[in-house]
């Protein structure tokens, strides 16, 4: 096969977009004989120069997509959130072009768009004639906004703009085009397949847009669980902002009653000086560790000496850190909301229901004294989660299905 992606954001050696834009792309061309083609945004040149190794993978292309007047505003670490939102809608005309010159020229069997993961961001790929595969796509998830009462006025107005551009997705003529016309849209957590559903896609799939590939899983070492260890440490990995839930988190700690577990926080953010002040207000501070960024090796081995990993999140799309929780053994309590909700099954954490503070706090707290008291439950609920890493959430198996898909629906 001959296949076109688009891929915004792509670069081997990164997480979060840029990594689901590399795995997928590895994964096509895994077999030699298809022949992948990828556009991606101009101020990813440099990087790719450094980390992408063509003969390593001689069947894959990359095509660089320029903006005009935005090149330069998007280089290694200077877009801005906005700017990056205007760079996104702006890329889609100017890969479109870049699109239809190749095709004249090659002649692709199908179209796949992979990044950004954003529901509610039009593309004009269908118009290429080809089966057009929209995604993995997220951000339709969302929490009460009693979540974010508690908070300044900056976070509620981010979190309403959000709301707003949700409710306002249907009636985006664009939008509803592009989902009609889409082969296969692919939608990663069950919020967003029902947003996919009502754009009027056809045909919807379910599957994470995260994974880890081969080399990671292999650095991943399980944690040891050891039998009469004096303690339990459960870890937190990610930004500390409001939707991230972490304060939640603290609350339900000093109300579970279970002083013998410490709690590890990995990350920074805006949020770090207000949850070390509830934390030292909640009498908690001795037992919470703000370990701040921390590098590749620091995090594996926080992961090999834990015994489990407290991520409530609010509406994550993803989730990478919870996955890698997950392949370290180590059974994941979370709110039953987004990415985690479907990444981690029943038997390999705890899930917690919660339509506010009130009830996630006391549902995280009934977990907590659960995971705490029952040693055999807690060691079994992580070895079934670093099976289901392995299984089922590797880019291994994500590249199969992706292949199977492309075989389905590629031009014969």
């Amino acid at each position: 096969m001959r296949l076109l992606l688009s891929a915004v954001s792509c670069c081997p050696n990164y997480g979060s977009e840029p990594g689901v834009g590399w795995n997928t792309v590895r994964e096509a061309a895994v077999d030699s004989e298809n022949e992948v083609h990828v556009l991606v945004a101009a101020p990813w040149k440099e990087r790719l120069e450094r980390n992408f190794d063509s003969s390593r993978h001689p069947n894959v292309h990359f095509h660089l997509v320029s903006v005009p007047g935005f090149d330069s505003l998007m280089a290694e670490g200077k877009g801005t959130p906005l700017v990056s939102a205007f760079h996104y809608v702006l890329w889609q005309f100017w890969s479109y072009f870049a699109a239809v010159r190749l095709h004249q020229r090659l002649s692709f069997d199908l179209v796949h768009h992979v990044t950004f993961v954003k529901f509610n961001t039009f593309s004009l790929l269908p118009l290429l004639g080809i089966p057009f595969i929209w995604g993995p796509l997220g951000g339709a998830e969302h929490a009460s906004a009693s979540f974010y009462r508690e908070f300044g006025w900056k976070t509620r107005a981010v979190e309403w703009l959000r709301r707003l551009l949700q409710w306002i997705a249907p009636v985006q003529p664009l939008l509803r085009w592009t989902a009609k016309h889409a082969a296969l849209a692919i939608g990663v957590t069950q919020d967003t397949v029902t947003a996919l559903r009502s754009l009027g896609a056809r045909r919807i799939d379910l599957f994470p847009a995260v994974g880890l590939n081969d080399e990671e899983l292999a650095l991943i070492q399980p944690a040891t669980h050891l039998e009469g260890k004096i303690g339990l440490t459960v870890i937190y990995a990610g930004r500390l902002i409001p939707w991230k839930g972490v304060h939640l988190a603290l609350r339900a700690l000093a109300g579970s009653g279970c002083a013998n577990v410490r709690f590890q926080i990995i990350g920074s953010g805006p949020l770090r000086q207000r949850l070390e002040q509830e934390a030292h207000q909640l009498g908690i501070s001795d037992r919470v560790s703000f370990l701040g960024e921390v590098d590749r090796a620091t995090l594996l081995a926080a992961y090999a000496s834990a015994e489990g990993f407290l991520y409530p999140s609010l509406h994550d799309s993803g989730g990478n850190a919870v996955i890698e929780a997950m392949a370290a053994g180590l059974p994941v309590i979370h709110l039953a909301k987004g990415g985690p909700d479907l990444l981690v099954p029943e038997e390999a954490g705890y899930k917690v229901q919660a339509d506010d503070p009130e009830t996630a706090v006391c549902g995280l707290t009934q977990a907590l004294q659960r995971f705490c008291a029952n040693r055999s439950e807690r060691v079994q609920r992580g070895n079934k989660a670093r099976e289901h890493a392995f299984a089922a959430h590797s880019w291994k198996s994500r590249g199969i299905k992706l292949r199977e898909i492309y075989a389905s629906l590629a031009i014969k």
